[in-house]
């Protein structure tokens, strides 16, 4: 058995296990309440909302390309385990975090995996909102929308990995991530946005709720695609940042897309003015960062921050991740002010 194939397992044998659990959280929920057959909801998961995996384009990889450019060379989007560079914590390296997590997660099944020859998880959300800036933002600027049968073979929890999340599933075996969302929906939300009165069913039967940015930081359904995201066969679209036309980015998506017959798409992005950057939302060494960071016209935006990480040395990587001063570590919270503060830059396309 493949490490992918034990890791699905591993999840879905977590999730049987919590069946009765999950089905008393859901039928006590005012969301749940009424929908007495939740493996009906599960059903109905397969087509709700959409994956996205988002990154940064222009960072450059430990291959010395950037995204973009190994994108449109390999035709795969690879893990941090490979590239090296993360918008979260890079701690992908034997006793790291991630490595720590995943084998949490995943019940060691990549344990004994070797990232140069073994698919790991690529990291992304279940966007059930519709966010166009994608279902995770604050892990990137741009993001790919995966086909749906990627779904065979996603995990998903609520909560973000790296905090050793108890509500994990797969797509068929969703109960407890299910039951999750409706207590939220109960609270009046779903990951952070506000929401009526209906049955968490009725929503995941809808369209997509939102079509302005949400722009929050913290609320997804985190999933974990295994066994690779191969362009040609996985990927529907790439969604891309308007700050990144006619630059180096766009060229590399564009022959990324006649390579592999992907569709390129365009969200409106985000602009903040530097005299608009504040100290305490993100540390009071943001506006000096932001100055750093900015176009010439004063105007921050996901090309300009690209632009100032070409000019900044990695450190190396440490078992806590990142040390809280470095200049990755300034860079990746200005872009968290810019996606949270910031306003549409144009309209998308």
């Amino acid at each position: 058995m493949l490490p992918s194939e034990r890791a699905l397992e591993a999840v879905r044998s977590a999730a049987r296990a919590r069946l009765e659990e999950s089905l008393t959280r859901w039928q006590l929920s005012e969301s749940g309440a009424g929908t007495t057959d939740l493996s009906a909801v599960v059903d109905a998961l397969w087509t709700a909302g959409r994956l996205t995996v988002n990154f940064h384009p222009d960072r450059i990889a430990r291959s010395g390309v950037t995204v973009a450019e190994a994108l449109a060379r390999t035709g795969r989007y690879v893990s941090q385990w490979v590239t090296g560079i993360s918008n979260g914590g890079r701690s992908a390296f034997r006793g790291g975090d991630r490595q720590r997590w995943e084998h949490r997660l995943f019940a060691h099944a990549y344990a004994d995996a070797d990232p140069t020859s073994v698919e790991l998880p690529i990291y992304g959300a279940w966007d059930l909102l519709g966010d166009p800036h994608g279902g995770s933002p604050r892990f990137g600027s741009c993001f790919l929308v995966l086909a749906d049968h990627v779904r065979e073979r996603a995990t998903i929890c609520v909560g973000d990995s790296n905090a050793s999340p108890t509500d994990i599933g797969t797509f068929d075996t969703a109960w407890c991530v299910l039951a999750s969302l409706a207590e939220q929906v109960d609270e009046g939300s779903l990951l952070g946005a506000p929401v009526d009165r209906r049955g968490l069913a009725e929503i995941l039967a809808g369209p997509p709720m939102r079509s302005a940015p949400r722009r929050d930081l913290d609320h997804y359904v985190e999933m974990q695609a295994h066994g690779g995201v191969d362009l040609r066969n996985d990927v529907v679209s790439i969604v891309l940042d308007p700050s990144f036309r006619a630059t180096d980015v766009e060229r590399a998506m564009a022959e990324t897309a006649e390579r592999f017959d992907v569709e390129i798409d365009w969200h409106a992005g985000s602009e903040l003015a530097v005299d608009r950057i504040p100290t305490d939302f993100r540390g009071p060494t943001m506006p000096a960062v932001g100055r750093r960071a900015a176009r010439a016209d004063g105007i921050v935006d996901a090309h300009s921050i690209g632009l100032a990480a070409r000019d900044v040395r990695l450190p190396e990587a440490r078992v806590s991740g990142d040390p809280p001063e470095s200049d990755v570590q300034q860079l990746k919270y200005i872009w968290h002010t810019l996606l949270a503060l910031g306003a549409d830059a144009a309209p998308a396309t």
